[in-house]
């Protein structure tokens, strides 16, 4: 059935639609039982009856719910009604990355506080075996008081050495072995395109992308095309940040080169390393 603002699911009032990506649409929702607003995200209809997506979402509140950092969205239960598969999370009012990243790129203060809080957010989630594989300024928020939070773990997977079952391990496996290529071309690793399997080092070049970015106001990886883009993941060298920006300090060109590296051997091999080089 269609959801619109006043339609009530379960004990949640639904208030307005606040966004929408490929894993589901997210809704500002009152929460009548507790007294306070929360954000719920659900599948579409034609999505929860495909039993990949849906275990994909599953596996999403799983992932999410063993994650407690101030820095990373917070979810609180997952549901279904009248057919309709969603979870609630912690509701986040701020502006997305994308929207706040200028022409020229943030304040070296400013690039240093989100720098650190973004690291150290995918740290502790590498710490429960979680890879976000989809990190992007479009899936970080940053709220009136400048505190960071990471959203939307829509394509994240719980990584082959982290704290699941045999059962649920080889069904997340064969979810990534059909090579499909999983993330947004333009913030997307090597390994991802070329189908191999994507772990921990997988963030960290995304974290490399956003890190650029948001010291220079420009991706490092561009193209006219999809392909054009993922040609240039694959083989260019971005230009240093320093050469865009002459007083970025040149010790963070060090740390988004070796964060780019084309092979995940030669990146940093925790995102805990790279949030203490940037302290």
């Amino acid at each position: 059935m269609p959801i619109g603002p006043g339609q009530t699911l379960l004990h949640y009032r639904i208030v307005e639609k606040i966004g929408a990506g490929g894993m589901g649409e997210v809704y500002r929702a009152e929460d009548l039982e507790l007294g306070r607003e929360v954000a719920i995200k659900m599948l579409p209809a034609e999505t929860a009856a495909d039993p990949d997506h849906l275990e994909r979402f599953r596996r999403e509140a799983r992932a999410l719910a063993t994650l407690d950092h101030p820095n990373i969205v917070t979810i609180h239960s997952v549901e279904e009604a009248d057919g309709i598969h969603f979870l609630t999370m912690t509701l986040v009012d701020g502006q997305t990355l994308d929207r706040l990243i200028p022409e020229g790129g943030l304040s070296l203060d400013r690039l240093w506080d989100l720098g650190v809080a973004l690291a150290d957010a995918l740290a502790a989630a590498h710490d429960k075996g979680v890879i976000h594989r989809d990190l992007k300024p479009g899936n970080v928020m940053v709220t009136g008081d400048g505190r960071l939070r990471v959203l939307d773990f829509g394509l994240a997977k719980l990584a082959e050495s982290g704290p699941v079952g045999d059962e649920e391990e080889t069904r997340a496996l064969e979810l990534t072995r059909k090579g499909i290529i999983v993330g947004t071309p333009a913030y997307i690793s090597p390994e991802q395109i070329e189908g191999k399997p994507a772990d921990h080092r997988t963030d960290i070049f995304l974290l490399g992308i956003l890190l650029h970015q948001m010291a220079t106001g420009c991706r490092p990886f561009q193209g006219d095309s999809t392909a054009a883009v993922m040609a240039a993941v694959l083989k260019d060298t971005p230009p240093a940040a320093t050469e865009l920006r002459g007083e970025l300090p040149h010790r963070l060109d060090g740390i988004i080169s070796r964060c780019l590296a084309k092979e995940p051997e030669k990146r940093y091999q925790s995102a805990r390393d790279v949030c203490s080089e940037l302290t």
